[in-house]
């Protein structure tokens, strides 16, 4: 009898001890786990050193400095995001993500930090497309899981290729397996710049803006503390010029 009552009492024990741990906030952590897609030029993306930069990057750092927390950056497909949200792996995602209606029924999103309007990609000789009317009958790229994939999934007549990362969406252009790739306009002007893959051989035909949602910081929505503490920090960046500092080192021509 002593030996039942002693193993549920261990049982219950551990099971509010699961408990808390699950519900524990990320501002109980000392390292802050950040999610990212490193292929967002130049929001996050690789330097010549493998390390994951940019500017959303030096977004997180700063925030991470402001909450006292060492930064760690996890980087992954972009669709498995918010399923890492969800699951408790990252603490919050930096990686360019709109917040968009659907995704915050699944979580929670900082204030906006920075708004683009989108551009649509073709080949540097291609004359044909030049506005939403042209792209029927049409096949085009796209990142699998952003918006430019739920815009361009609600046109007629169009064919779409996803792909995990925006560089392989913009390949296929050149390659000329697809007709035109939908790109975040600053990420598309980036590419076009400095990537010699590109450069030269792409072009933007027009920029369109979807939708009026901006870019923010996403957070499990269980967590209301530590969105919060985000939020007070990414106000403080703004106040104190950090975060326009920031943008002219990253989107500066």
């Amino acid at each position: 009898m002593f030996r039942k009552v002693m193993c549920f009492a261990f049982a219950a024990m551990f099971l509010v001890m699961g408990s808390a741990a699950f519900g524990a906030s990320a501002l109980d952590s000392d390292v802050l786990i950040v999610g990212t897609e490193s292929t967002f030029r130049p929001f996050e993306f690789r330097s010549a050193d493998n390390e994951i930069v940019g500017f959303d990057m030096d977004l997180a750092r700063m925030i991470g400095d402001k909450l006292g927390k060492e930064v760690k950056i996890i980087d992954m497909a972009f669709d498995a995001l918010i399923p890492s949200i969800l699951t408790k792996k990252i603490h919050i995602v930096a990686a360019g993500m709109s917040n968009t209606p659907e995704r915050a029924k699944k979580v929670a999103f900082s204030d906006s930090y920075y708004s683009t309007p989108d551009s649509f990609i073709v080949k540097s000789e291609n004359d044909k497309i030049q506005g939403i009317e042209d792209l029927a009958g049409k096949t085009c790229s796209v990142q699998l899981g952003t918006i430019q994939d739920g815009f361009v999934s609600g046109l007629k007549d169009l064919e779409i290729k996803r792909f995990s990362k925006t560089d392989d969406a913009l390949r296929e252009v050149l390659l000329g397996r697809v007709d035109f790739a939908v790109v975040d306009s600053t990420v598309a002007s980036e590419n076009l710049k400095s990537n010699k893959d590109f450069a030269g051989k792409l072009k933007i035909a027009f920029n369109h803006k979807i939708g009026s949602s901006a870019m923010a910081l996403a957070m499990n929505k269980e967590d209301t503390r530590f969105v919060e503490a985000v939020n007070n920090a990414l106000r403080e960046l703004k106040e104190d010029g950090s975060l326009e500092m920031v943008e002219k080192k990253w989107f500066s021509e």
